[in-house]
């Protein structure tokens, strides 16, 4: 092949294959197929749709299709809705947008323009109109099927670009400044009444529209990111910083890289650190659910609820910083601790009975083992994630002989009203032959002189 034909095909192959990204390279690859690492680790039932599949990712799930037929019929009762919202007028604004749209999948999708608009348009009505019949309290279907919808809407593999569900909604608000607001109320009412028992939200305003991605991208800002984190200037990713403030980020980082260089990988686990004096308990009023701190041998952890939702949701934001840039990645150090925390149905027992933790789960050790197999996937860089400090407080703690010594006291003589008992009384008669001793010492020195 000679160098001219070479040349030929790569210029046809970057044509081709390379979708053009135009001026919005921030958008191409936020809705991207799980890593196949995660994947075979874990339960693929974590990130499978159960009843509605929402873009091109789960097109073709047997689970899914019967909510096909509802889809339809809800986009029709959303079409009889506010002003104008015709089916052309929503084809049109899809149709404008399509390539947008397009760049947010992390792949080249092999569907049909015309396809690819239909589908956006039907899911986008679909959940605009289950969020506004929910909303109404017009229960039936929607409230016989809210929890598996909830569940699914929030899978990482089965998002839709926000901006087209933005679009759409506009269709039916008379006064386009309300769009916004509307909207993100609509969907805050479903989440707040479905999210799972115990999650805690940060505080603090959301992000306006334009910075969220997708539906669980949303979900991530509501219980994960700190106000700072939603400013619109600063967000760019999960938790990255705009170019502007690139400068701050990295002084920032390598600070932090140049603190904790020396810190561990890894900390023992909770029976362990439990036999080196280190107390377990529930944090009051925690900043967020990921807001675990350690300081004077006491490590405070929020109370987590954890079931079948809790473990779905837990995974999914997991994969969305797996795929995602993150300078934080919140989520992936929490489970990165509990993973070191927890190796056994023991140290889960131990969390349990220190108020850390709620299984609703069969039992003990499918909690260890949740924890273990997405701990065990993480991909980050050790030197910064956020609980490198406490990993390092945890293990200077263990490190100190004297800690060591005075857990080893507590659990000999301390650890029920029997041994105190024992204690007291064994104190007292070492003073009382002290004294004794002291008296009869005192005494002869005064009988020789």
């Amino acid at each position: 092949m000679s160098r001219g034909d070479l040349l030929h095909r790569m210029e046809e192959g970057i044509r081709n294959r390379v979708p053009a990204a135009g001026n919005r390279d921030n958008d191409a690859y936020l809705i991207v197929r799980l890593p196949p690492h995660v994947r075979e680790m874990n339960r693929r039932s974590l990130y499978e749709p159960v009843m509605v599949a929402i873009g091109p990712h789960h097109l073709s799930s047997q689970s899914t299709r019967t909510m096909q037929l509802h889809k339809w019929r809800l986009l029709n009762e959303f079409l009889l809705r506010g002003r104008a919202c015709i089916l052309l007028a929503c084809i049109e604004v899809v149709r404008a947008t399509e390539h947008r749209a397009r760049s947010f999948y992390g792949e080249t999708l092999g569907v049909e323009s015309d396809d690819f608009v239909e589908m956006m348009v039907l899911d986008g009505c679909f959940i605009l109109e289950y969020l506004l019949k929910w909303s109404e309290n017009n229960g039936g279907f929607t409230h016989r099927t809210s929890l598996c919808v909830y569940y699914d809407l929030l899978l990482v593999e089965n998002q839709m670009p926000f901006f087209v569900l933005r679009q759409l909604f506009s269709l039916r608000i008379a006064t386009t400044d309300m769009v916004d607001q509307r909207l993100l109320d609509l969907i805050f009412r479903f989440f707040s009444l479905l999210d799972p028992p115990g999650q805690l939200r940060c505080a603090g305003p959301p992000t306006p529209v334009g910075a969220v991605y997708h539906l669980l991208h949303l979900h991530y800002q509501r219980i994960v990111m700190t106000p700072e984190q939603r400013r619109p200037h600063q967000l760019t990713r999960l938790g990255a910083s705009s170019s502007s403030n690139s400068a701050g980020i990295t002084s920032s980082i390598r600070a932090r890289m140049t603190g904790t260089t020396t810190a561990p990988f890894a900390i023992p686990c909770v029976t362990k650190l439990q036999e080196c004096g280190v107390t377990f308990r529930e944090k009051e009023s925690p900043a967020s659910q990921f807001d675990a701190t350690f300081r004077s041998g006491t490590m405070e952890i929020p109370r987590l609820v954890i079931n079948g939702g809790t473990t779905t949701l837990l995974a999914n934001l997991f994969a969305l910083e797996q795929t995602q840039d993150c300078n934080e990645c919140t989520v992936t150090g929490y489970l990165l601790l509990m993973n070191a925390l927890v190796h056994t149905s023991a140290d889960v027992a131990v969390l349990r009975r220190r108020g850390v933790l709620d299984n609703l789960l069969s039992n003990d050790d499918e909690v260890a083992t949740f924890f273990n197999q997405l701990g065990g996937v993480a991909l980050f860089d050790h030197r910064v994630h956020q609980f490198a400090r406490l990993f390092r407080d945890t293990n200077e703690y263990c490190n100190c002989r004297w800690n060591r010594y005075m857990a080893v006291f507590k659990r000999d003589h301390l650890q029920s009203p029997c041994s105190i008992i024992k204690l007291v009384v064994a104190s007292i008669l070492l003073c009382a032959s002290v004294m004794s001793v002291c008296y009869i010492i005192c005494r002869y020195h005064h009988a020789c002189s």
